[in-house]
């Protein structure tokens, strides 16, 4: 990817504005609650990953802090 000009980061889930990605299987989780958490707000994508008996392991890159 690299040499096609790519930007290759060592995340589960990348944010690059319009355009989010992740990689692996369960990451597709840390997406969706990376989402919600975008939307309705950290206390809500956490009360969602306790509902769903999930542990939010992701890290963001491109995520504003």
């Amino acid at each position: 990817l690299r040499e096609s000009g790519a930007h290759v980061v060592d995340a589960r889930v990348v944010d690059d504005g319009d355009l989010l990605t992740a990689g692996g299987v369960t990451s597709g989780l840390d997406l969706a609650l990376y989402l919600v958490e975008r939307a309705f707000g950290e206390s809500i994508a956490t009360r969602v990953a306790t509902v769903i008996e999930y542990e939010r392991r992701y890290d963001v890159a491109g995520r504003e802090e």
